[in-house]
Order: structure tokens, then C-alpha cells, then sequence
């Protein structure tokens, strides 16, 4: 898998997720630290605590370097937690809360206090913009208000740093309601929705294409977000970057993906963000004309976008696009990149038709096991 400054480098992306933080320290109670997995991108050494060697990856020293590097060049970096395991989850609402602690101190601002205990810090000094929930088991009956009062709590750290704009996003499957984070949703302030419309019947994508009248649930969705706590969140149509980044049947070709955007951007313009795509290195291994899949997406987000701005002449794509993500305020079209915990990467592309300030990109990176 590349380096994360790889991706930095495509203007196509506009957030990256970087992945997983797939064990929670509920799961861990030795060492009270969650479990890492952010591929290649770390080495093997993990932290230590009391002689018990935990599954959180400490030397990391490629993401080190190039998060700010790609904070640098524009770019939003979040991490994402749970992802596609079943080794995770919260036992209580005070684990909840210092978990959330827990992730503010080891990705967040670092603090004195923080260093002076010895904490970890995986990404160094590196400082993330936000922090996206992609919970796609249910193992707890407590998950629900848990990663409600985590995102709450988030929240209430991010206050601290009022001079920066920190994110939470959200990567519920389609299905309604969505059994992890339905009521995270319902209860808690979330920027930014990138429902995984793959994988699942009958309210995927693919069922948009085929014209099932009770399929593709993207107007259900709008009004879980209009009924939520943040009724100003963003939706994205999350989709496979390419026909081995999800089952059989649920990838679509680029001519199949521009009617959808056309219908719902212009039927939704305050809440329709864009496309999520799952993942960056199947997005820059699927090329067509010349040009990834993400930039496919990109060119048709800007392209049915009615606010974006007078086109200028752009170089000619590199062979290795990379997410990239604007800084201005009132962004039209955005690209969301994230990588998994495998060698291939997962791409999403976003578009903004409404003032918002532009979410930050994020690559999910496996972790050596």
C-alpha cells in the first residue's frame, strides 16, 4: 500500500480516513490501551504497560511524517474506528467517556500533562482533524448511548482548541435503522454521514440502477439526518472504488454513478456532500481513460455541481492519484479517501452544493499483525 503523502499529492480527495483503530480497551484489560491496525504504514512494536505488550502499534513513523504534510497541502486526516472486525466494543458508559478521553490525548493537541505521563502518541506530534465511527458490529447492548456519549464527549474536548475545527463522521450501513449507529445519530452531533450504500439489499446503489421502486433509500436517509441531532450534516453516497472493494454486483461503472448524482444533488442541495468510496488503493488501481476512479467521481461531482467555479486549466493526472481536500470555506465539490487494513484502499469523493467549512481527509492504513 502507498504512503499516505502519495494520496496528499491527488487533488481528487478531499478527506482521508485513516484505519483502524480496531480494538477498544474494553477489550484489553491488562493494558487498559486499544489495538491498532494501520497496515504497512507501522512497524511491529507495540506500547508496553506494566511488562504486557498491548496491540497498539508505536513506532508509526511514515504517518509521523506525512500527516502534517498532507494537513500542509489542504488536506483534513481522520481516524477511524472499528471497521470490519469483531474485536470491538464498550462495556459501559464510563468506559465510553474515557475511551473518548483516551483519543483525544493519543491523537489530539499534545499537552504537557499528556507527554509528562508518558502516554502514547502513535503519530507523534501529529495531530488528526476529527475522528470517524465505522461500527459495523453490534456486540454490546451499551454500544448505542456509548458511542452517543463518546462523540458527545469528543465534543466537549474539542472546546479546548477553539482556535481549530476538529470533525466526527459517521459510516453507518444502509439499511434503516442502522442497528450501530442509529441512535449516535439520532443523539449526537455528527459533521459528516458516508452511508456504505454496498454490500446490502435491497437499499444499495446497484438497487438505484436496476429502478427497484423500493430499493436505493438515499431520501430515507435525508430524513434520518433532518431528524437527528445535527440536522445540518452532510450526506455521502458511500461506494466500492472498484468491482473487488465490495460483493459481486454492487460496483458501479462511472456512466452508472451520474444519473444518481445528478437526481439527488439537485433534489437535496443542502444536504447532499458527495461520494465516499471505499477504497484509495483500489481507486488508484481501477484507471480508466488515464485517470483513477476517485478522479472519475470528482469530474462528475464537479461537473453536475451548479456552484462550482469557472473551470482553469489542470495538469495532466499523475499515475498515482492521491485524496486531496480544499481548505476555502464554501467548498462545491470534495473527495473523501480512505484505506483499509489490507493492502487495497477504499476512495469516497464528496461534493458540497452549501457552505460548510471543508471536511478534512483522512486514509485508513492496515497495520502489520
Amino acid at each position: 500500500q502507498p504512503r499516505l503523502a502519495e494520496f496528499c499529492q491527488d487533488t481528487t480527495f478531499d478527506i482521508i480516513n485513516i484505519g483502524f483503530i480496531n480494538t477498544f480497551p474494553d477489550q484489553d484489560p491488562l493494558t487498559g490501551l486499544p489495538g491498532s491496525n494501520f497496515g504497512n504504514q507501522c512497524w511491529a512494536d507495540t506500547y508496553i504497560v506494566d511488562g504486557v505488550p498491548s496491540k497498539l502499534y508505536s513506532q508509526c513513523p511514515n504517518l509521523v511524517e506525512d500527516i502534517p504534510a498532507c494537513q500542509a497541502a489542504g488536506k483534513k486526516i481522520f481516524l477511524s474506528l472499528g471497521g470490519g472486525y469483531q474485536t470491538y466494543e464498550i462495556d459501559t458508559i464510563d468506559s465510553s467517556t474515557k475511551f473518548a478521553d483516551w483519543l483525544w490525548g493519543a491523537f489530539g493537541p499534545k499537552t504537557d500533562a499528556w507527554e509528562s505521563a508518558g502516554s502514547p502518541r502513535p503519530f507523534g506530534d501529529a495531530v488528526v482533524d476529527g475522528f470517524d465511527f465505522d461500527i459495523e458490529y453490534n456486540v454490546c447492548i451499551l454500544i448505542f448511548t456509548g458511542y452517543a456519549n463518546m462523540i458527545k464527549r469528543l465534543r466537549r474536548r474539542f472546546e479546548e482548541v477553539p482556535e481549530r475545527r476538529f470533525y466526527i463522521s459517521a459510516a453507518p450501513q444502509c439499511p434503516i435503522p442502522d442497528e450501530q449507529l442509529g441512535v449516535a445519530i439520532a443523539n449526537s452531533v455528527i459533521d459528516f454521514v458516508w452511508v456504505q450504500f454496498y454490500n446490502s439489499n435491497p437499499c444499495s446503489a446497484r438497487d438505484f440502477v436496476a429502478g427497484s421502486k423500493n430499493g436505493f433509500n438515499f431520501d430515507e436517509w435525508v430524513q434520518v439526518i433532518k431528524n437527528g441531532a445535527n440536522p445540518n450534516a452532510k450526506l455521502y453516497v458511500g461506494l466500492p472504488a472498484s468491482a473487488l472493494a465490495a460483493n459481486l454486483g454492487y460496483y458501479l461503472t462511472p456512466e452508472e454513478v451520474q444519473p444518481l448524482v445528478k437526481k439527488y444533488m439537485n433534489k437535496y442541495p443542502e444536504t447532499f456532500g458527495g461520494i465516499m468510496l471505499w477504497e484509495a488503493t483500489e481507486s488508484m488501481r481501477n484507471q480508466i481513460d488515464g485517470v483513477s476512479y476517485g478522479e472519475k467521481m470528482k469530474e462528475i461531482l464537479y461537473d453536475l455541481d451548479p456552484n462550482h467555479p469557472t473551470p482553469t486549466p489542470s495538469p495532466t493526472p499523475t499515475p498515482t492519484p492521491t485524496p486531496t481536500s480544499t481548505t476555502t470555506t464554501t467548498p462545491t465539490t470534495s473527495t473523501v479517501l480512505t484505506s483499509s487494513t489490507t493492502s487495497s484502499t477504499s476512495t469516497s469523493s464528496t461534493t458540497n452544493s452549501t457552505p460548510i467549512p471543508t471536511p478534512s481527509t483522512t486514509t485508513r492504513t492496515p497495520t502489520p499483525s
